[in-house]
């Protein structure tokens, strides 16, 4: 049976004297697309993928909280069951066209290199964003955010 995200966290939580936090559920790629949250979750558990962005716009949108550092989310899978913890250990604004190199290799998605992950960024933010009726311009900041697993199931 399933250990709960609620019993993960309790475990962690506890065992690394942790009373003071909380932690949220989070799944990697869009939920109705099961093979690509399959792909991401086992990036993300071999340490491949260290990295994630979203439009800033996204997360007023969504009225959802910027990832801020020592936040923890129980990574959950494709079956929305709890496979890991993991922590983020960097976020920051970004404006489009400075994000680096570096973070655009640690997204750890198509050839890794700062062109294509612009284009591909271009064109997800843009469908997050029309979502919301809102329109992504690539003078728009990014929250650019650096996770760690500190935890697998």
């Amino acid at each position: 049976m399933a250990l709960s995200a609620e019993k993960i966290w309790t475990d962690f939580a506890e065992s690394h004297q942790l009373t003071d936090k909380t932690f949220q559920t989070r799944w990697f790629g869009e939920q109705s697309n099961s093979e690509e949250v399959s792909e991401l979750t086992e990036k993300i558990l071999a340490g491949d993928k260290t990295a994630t962005s979203k439009p800033l716009a996204y997360y007023s949108s969504k009225d959802e909280p910027i990832p801020q550092v020592g936040d923890y989310f129980v990574l959950l899978n494709a079956d929305m069951h709890p496979v890991g913890i993991i922590e983020t250990v960097v976020s920051e604004l970004v404006p489009f066209f400075h994000v680096s190199a570096e973070h655009a290799y640690n997204d750890a998605e198509g050839d890794r290199t700062l062109s294509d992950w612009q284009e591909r960024s271009k064109e997800k933010f843009s469908s997050q964003m029309r979502k919301f009726d809102r329109e992504f311009s690539t003078n728009d900041p990014v929250v650019c955010e650096v996770i760690k697993v500190v935890y697998r199931v």
